[in-house]
């Protein structure tokens, strides 16, 4: 037995139109041009409709009874549209019981859908309300959304503010002097560290100096960087990267 073929609930597609409608007819300007917009009046399940209708007609518009005021009030009336099919109801099983043939039995029949459609009619009037309602509470939603993610950053920012503040006040007033402070010394002394590393049998230690991003630049343009920079200034940049290396140990 083969697998049971699934039967879509739509109809299928217009392939007469589908197959005019090809990426070179559409290139070539060939498919169907949209039909027109319609401006009077067209059909739609066997009824004909205007254009210039309104979403929810009268019911007088449509040859139906009003059974409700003019004015009135949307639940109240609900209420008593649902008692009242409520009791048609059981009256129609009374009439059905004692004389099915009778002709109350089409009278209750007409009645029963007449307070149908007026409840219908009711609730239609309510779409425009749940319309608004819908789209206020999407509106709600996205604002408490936009909310929370501004909080979320808003946190962030007092935390990356409240880090950095606490590493400058962590900052010494008088920062110390690094040992060999020219640039030759301080080549010296990291080559004398890494030989006196290695010459001991131990793991190579590598200097504890920074290096500054001109300085390694330096030593691929062969020292000129370093010669053009004054001692001064490469002193300074040092003595700061030394003092946040040894914060950043600290911390962690």
């Amino acid at each position: 037995m083969g697998e049971p073929q699934q039967v879509s609930s739509l109809p299928p597609p217009p392939m007469q139109y589908i197959k005019e409608y090809t990426d070179e007819n559409v290139r070539k300007g060939l498919a169907p041009k949209p039909p027109p917009p319609i401006r009077d009046s067209y059909m739609m399940f066997g009824n004909q409709f205007q254009c210039d209708d309104i979403i929810i007609r009268p019911l007088e518009s449509q040859g139906i009874e009003r059974l409700h005021p003019m004015q009135f009030d949307h639940k109240r009336e609900l209420k008593k549209l649902n008692m009242s099919i409520l009791v048609n109801f059981l009256d129609l099983l009374d009439i059905l019981i004692k004389s099915p043939g009778s002709i109350k039995r089409e009278e209750k029949l007409e009645d029963l859908k007449l307070l149908f459609v007026h409840m219908h009619h009711l609730i239609n009037e309510y779409r425009p309300h749940q319309a608004r309602e819908t789209l206020r509470v999407m509106m709600e939603v996205q604002k408490r959304q936009r909310l929370e993610t501004a909080e979320r950053f808003q946190k962030h920012l007092e935390r990356v503010v409240e880090m950095i503040q606490s590493c400058l006040a962590s900052l010494p007033d008088d920062l110390p002097q690094p040992e060999g402070s020219g640039a030759a010394g301080g080549d010296a002394g990291a080559g004398v560290g890494l030989a006196a590393g290695s010459s001991s049998g131990g793991a190579p230690r590598l200097s504890a100096e920074p290096m500054d991003v001109e300085e390694a630049g330096g030593s691929c343009m062969g020292g000129q960087t370093e010669k053009g920079m004054p001692s001064a200034k490469r002193d300074k940049v040092w003595d700061k990267d030394a003092a946040m290396c040894s914060i950043i140990d600290e911390m962690t």
